[in-house]
């Protein structure tokens, strides 16, 4: 039997298990603490702790990071090449440490990253083996999936009949499921969900090949200005042809958009969904104004509703339509293999019967071969996901980080650390992680376990838009009738 050894950091003890077999091990050079000079060491990292060794062959090791929420990034503050630095949280500490190339460097933040979302990783689900009948369980039964659990809840089964007959719940349970399933199915199909090809490459279109040559002020007329972003100024106008209501979007072109203007207009030009606001074309006018005309949503967007907060709140059926309609379109979004990067209560527009559509491009992203990923930081600070804060490789899942954080703005009024300035709101995100619902009585199991699975800290277990529109929250959701009264509320206040 092999020996087991045994040392202690900052009051916690560590056997010789806790550094072998280790996820990654490698010679390194670290910056001392206290004297500011480069030492050789050997480091492994094992679950969510790193450990250093004086070299290869030491038993003991001579220092250990905890790396839960620990950040890492490249550094230059050491005027070396191939450096980083871990900040871990639990002990107060930053580590810059030396690599021997770029390839080294990239390996050792991958490793560190993962192991700081290690506690977070929840193991694959086993229905048959971990469910049992518990009669000191709120639901009869011990080890049910969260979906199963949600929908037994709001059942109204009696609990001396699920005592009596769990077979048949548990059958029961299996079969919704079942039915459910189908009818996702049937709704991918309804609104296009079918997979499309990865793109080989981004589209070499420019500006001018997207946009109609004629002149926008001869095909429309009355244009009266109704909102102003950092983007632009909206307008709403009329169309000489049709006698239409449309929106008109006017941006200035300069070097540093007009690559995301190109994005924009591209993807919206080839989307067509009913929960996509409808891109009718675009024009240059003059030598540097571009015109995106689109749909006209005339109840504005969901913060005039949310910004009316202390008077008209939403009840649980319209927050579950506003998911419900968000992931439809996000759905679609994906399965186009793009990132929409800026979901938030100001990219859903609202119609005065009721209706809920995804609109501004302006930050999405077209996912291709040779670029299955992203890692560039952009969106609103307040709503991004923590992988994209640390500017990691993200993908389509930092769109549902951002719809949890519009199911608090929906529930709340407003995001999480909105008091705070941006930067420290973006710090609190990667450290604290996102704060619990106010009120949480005020909300049903399904709504808390929806909310868990879209902020979900480790995007492994983060679900898609597809699997969230099976789940059981979505089964709370009013249609647009019943959204409607809501928008009407807001607007007379």
């Amino acid at each position: 039997m092999p020996l087991t050894f045994f040392v202690t950091f900052d009051g916690k003890q560590y056997s010789s298990d806790s550094w072998d077999n280790p996820e990654k091990e490698g010679e390194l050079k670290k910056l001392g603490h206290v004297v500011k000079n480069w030492k050789t060491r050997w480091f492994r990292v094992k679950r969510d702790m790193l450990f250093y060794f004086k070299d290869r062959k030491e038993a003991n090791p001579q220092g250990v990071v905890p790396l839960r929420m620990c950040r890492v990034h490249e550094t230059t503050k050491a005027n070396k090449p191939f450096c980083f630095e871990v900040i871990a949280p639990k002990i107060n500490k930053s580590f810059v440490i030396q690599a021997n190339s770029r390839n080294e460097v990239n390996d050792w933040m991958k490793a560190i990253d993962k192991a700081s979302e290690y506690s977070c990783v929840s193991s694959p689900y086993n229905v048959e083996n971990k469910i049992h009948v518990d009669f000191n369980s709120k639901t009869g039964f011990s080890g049910l999936p969260p979906e199963w659990e949600a929908l037994l809840a709001t059942s109204a089964i009696p609990r001396e009949e699920v005592e009596a007959n769990p077979d048949n719940v548990l059958a029961v349970l299996d079969f919704v499921t079942k039915q459910q399933k189908e009818e996702v199915a049937k709704q991918q199909l309804q609104h296009n969900y079918k997979p499309v090809p990865l793109p080989a490459d981004e589209s070499n279109a420019t500006l001018a090949d997207l946009v109609s040559k004629e002149d926008p002020t001869k095909l429309f007329k009355s244009m009266t200005k109704i909102g102003e972003g950092a983007a632009g100024q909206v307008f709403v106008a009329t169309s000489v042809k049709t006698g239409a209501k449309v929106a008109v979007k006017k941006m200035e072109i300069n070097s540093d958009n007009i690559k995301l203007l190109i994005t924009e207009i591209g993807i919206m030009k080839t989307s067509d969904h009913p929960n996509v606001v409808k891109y009718y074309d675009s024009y240059i006018v003059g030598d540097n104004e571009l015109w995106v005309v689109m749909e006209f949503m005339g109840a504005g967007c969901l913060t005039d509703v949310l910004e009316c907060f202390d008077s008209v709140q939403m009840t649980e059926p319209q927050v579950a339509y506003c998911c419900r309609e968000t992931l439809r379109s996000l759905a679609y979004v994906h399965s186009l293999h793009r990132i929409h990067r800026d979901i938030k209560s100001d990219n859903i527009l609202l119609s005065t019967d009721g209706k809920i559509k995804l609109a501004d491009f302006g930050y999405a992203a077209q996912l291709t071969h040779g670029r299955v990923k992203r890692n560039t930081v952009v969106g609103t600070p307040y709503w991004m996901a923590p992988e994209l804060i640390r500017g990691h490789d993200y993908g389509t899942k930092v769109d549902i980080w951002s719809l949890g954080i519009m199911l608090i703005e929906m529930a709340e009024g407003e995001p999480p650390y909105m008091e705070y300035p941006p930067l420290r709101a973006l710090f609190l995100i990667t450290t604290k992680g996102i704060p619990p619902v106010k009120n949480q009585h005020k909300w049903s199991r399904e709504f808390h376990d929806f909310f868990a699975k879209c902020l979900d800290v480790n995007v492994q277990t983060r679900p898609e838009a597809t699997e969230l529109l099976k789940h059981p929250f979505m089964a709370r959701a009013c249609e647009a009738d019943g959204f409607k009264p809501i928008i009407t509320a807001a607007r007379a206040v």
